[in-house]
């Protein structure tokens, strides 16, 4: 075990997801203390704490949880959304990592559009790749944070979906790598942008 009472054995993950997560926060994907990341350490997965600034983790910063009965096994509190991602891992046995963000432009997209499933307005001449990436963005509905009902429905989802928008909340990507999945929300945080710049 470490000082933080971590098993040695997800030691070297923490450099990759503080990396990882400074440079999200860099393009805007993080804020203050919101969203949370997890990595799968075989049966285990090292997850953030909750109320930690992504722009600095520390290794003081990560609790390590067993995925299949979400257990806490060691490190400091875990977040709030633990019981999502442990689900999300069970239901995606190809799921290395998982990225919880909170992007501004899709938040502003989810406030003006409610609860339409869509995020997006289709337009005439669309560019070539709304079609593909709008193709691997799933949607849950009005589920309280940190809920088992929350956690049901993303790891519902996550199994057709890549992506996942929780409305009201934030996004949901799942992908083998973190620095993948952080970057599939910062491409639609993107297009986000675009939708907003030309309404």
């Amino acid at each position: 075990m470490t000082d933080e009472g971590l098993p040695e054995a997800v030691w070297p993950l923490i450099g990759d997801i503080t990396a990882a997560c400074r440079d999200a926060w860099q393009r805007g994907l993080f804020s203050g203390f919101n969203g949370n990341v997890s990595v799968r350490a075989g049966a285990s997965c090292l997850i953030t704490r909750s109320r930690c600034a992504k722009s600095a983790l520390r290794s003081v910063d990560f609790a390590v949880l067993d995925i299949m009965s979400g257990r806490h096994i060691a490190g400091a509190p875990a977040s709030s959304e633990a019981a999502m991602h442990c689900a999300v891992y069970r239901s995606m046995p190809e799921t290395d990592a998982i990225a919880h963000t909170h992007p501004s432009r899709l938040q502003a997209l989810g406030q003006r559009n409610g609860a339409s499933e869509s995020l997006f307005t289709p337009h005439e001449n669309e560019l070539f790749e709304y079609g593909e990436m709008l193709q691997g963005l799933g949607w849950v509905g009005d589920f309280a944070p940190g809920s088992r009902e929350l956690a049901e429905a993303v790891a519902e989802a996550a199994r057709s979906y890549p992506a996942v928008w929780m409305y009201r909340h934030g996004l949901v990507c799942h992908d083998a790598s973190l620095r993948a999945a952080l970057a599939l929300a910062e491409e639609l945080e993107h297009l986000a942008n675009i939708e907003i710049l030309r309404s």
